[in-house]
């Protein structure tokens, strides 16, 4: 695998992350930021879906803002003002073009070699150790909606067709009720799932099996780990103080 660099890295666009001290001096030990599933999200509702609570816990997401030094943020996710807001150009990871799968054995015995694609760097160590594949392979930017239908706040992610069950989880961790509107909210979000289901299909049938068992196991099974940590880059990082940090 190379690596290709930060492609979508901003520098003119900063991103900002309202955080503790402690939280903030882990991130620069570690160089790395921790993406939680959506049951640790402010807001417990958000890891329900119409269908699954547990569709939730497959979702992992790391929560900024275009707010930057904001005084209500502070107060809520910067520890009254003893924490930090972390500011970074958007989009800080790096990307890597190859194969994420290639450490995998279940994968490369069961389905065997796949074209080279465009991945973040840090996914592989799961997919090796946690039989993890990564769809979209790259971590997503998305802007969070606030809305007030319940259809997107709780959407339906599993459905049943004439040849089995489809599964769509690309609203979950995308929508947010109104009264969240004053974080002005932008996500990195991965979305994992589980290998051990997978072969190559033998036929169409089997093709349809196959995915019914994948996808019965992101709504009935929990995922092997609890969050995801992945390298960023910290060039040009700038720590904004609360008010109450002492120095």
């Amino acid at each position: 695998s190379k690596t290709t660099g930060n492609e979508l890295m901003n520098q003119n666009k900063r991103l900002y992350h309202y955080t503790s001290v402690d939280a903030t001096l882990k991130i620069l030990q570690t160089q790395k930021l921790r993406l939680n599933n959506l049951t640790a999200m402010d807001d417990p509702e958000e890891a329900k879906s119409e269908d699954s609570y547990n569709a939730g816990r497959w979702v992992f997401t790391s929560s900024w803002t275009t707010l930057r030094d904001n005084k209500k943020m502070f107060q809520a996710y910067g520890m009254s003002g003893e924490g930090v807001c972390i500011s970074l150009p958007e989009y800080p990871f790096y990307t890597m073009f190859g194969n994420p799968l290639q450490k995998n054995k279940l994968f490369m015995q069961s389905i065997g070699v796949i074209e080279p694609v465009y991945f973040t760097r840090g996914t592989e160590i799961y997919t090796e150790k946690y039989n993890l594949m990564f769809l979209p392979a790259k971590v997503e930017q998305i802007s969070v909606i606030y809305t007030d239908y319940e259809d997107l706040l709780y959407p339906k992610v599993s459905n049943k067709t004439s040849k089995g069950l489809s599964y769509f989880d690309g609203l979950l961790g995308k929508y947010k009720d109104l009264k969240w509107s004053y974080q002005k909210e932008i996500r990195y979000r991965l979305r994992p799932t589980l290998i051990n289901n997978m072969h190559r299909p033998l036929n169409e049938n089997d093709y349809e099996q196959m995915m019914s068992g994948v996808i019965y196991a992101k709504i009935s099974e929990n995922c092997p780990v609890d969050y995801i940590d992945i390298p960023i880059n910290l060039r040009n990082i700038e720590i904004i103080l609360g008010s109450r940090v002492d120095n």
